[in-house]
């Protein structure tokens, strides 16, 4: 989404979210249209610091929020363990180093919420690690190959650097 998007949108979101506010309406319970909350979408989005910042400052709304299901009976970190989307994975360069990314995030977000949610079952009668295993899948497979690639690319640089490195020792021991 462009700067100038993200502005018009908060001119027009601007005034009802304040007027909520005015009139005690907890703004935190707006939902989409798969029931997602904005811990949620937070969490969906990667925004980390959004993530923190709400569940930190909502101190007795916060196990509200972190309990709520989605349609498909997701719970906060059946979310987090969901790919990351396209728009919040182009800033990582090969994905190995995105798996990592999204390993650490999983763990993060597992800091927050009670361990029996670890447990919880969705529609699908899958726990948030089966949802995450499955989800990158085709990542970690990707990593694979680029860390293989890079071992080997490392080696075809090693060989040369060792044998200069070799030469140089054998030449400085035959100098003294």
């Amino acid at each position: 989404m462009s700067n100038s998007c993200v502005r018009k949108s908060q001119q027009i979101m601007k005034r009802p979210f304040l007027l909520a506010a005015e009139l005690g309406v907890h703004v935190i319970w707006v939902l989409d249209t798969e029931n997602h909350n904005v811990l949620q979408l937070a969490v969906m989005n990667r925004q980390e610091k959004k993530v923190f910042k709400l569940t930190f400052q909502m101190s007795h709304h916060k196990n509200l929020l972190l309990m709520s299901k989605d349609n498909f009976g997701n719970n906060v970190l059946h979310i987090a363990g969901k790919l990351a989307p396209q728009n919040r994975r182009h800033h990582i360069c090969g994905a190995a180093l995105q798996m990592q990314y999204e390993l650490q995030w999983f763990k993060e977000v597992k800091k927050i919420v009670k361990p029996a949610y670890e447990e919880d079952k969705n529609s699908e009668e899958k726990t948030p690690a089966m949802v995450c295993t499955e989800e990158h899948e085709k990542l970690v497979k990707e990593g694979e190959k680029w860390t293989k690639g890079s071992a080997s690319s490392c080696t075809i640089a090693a060989a040369p650097i060792a044998t200069v490195v070799f030469a140089a020792a054998i030449t400085g021991w035959k100098q003294r």
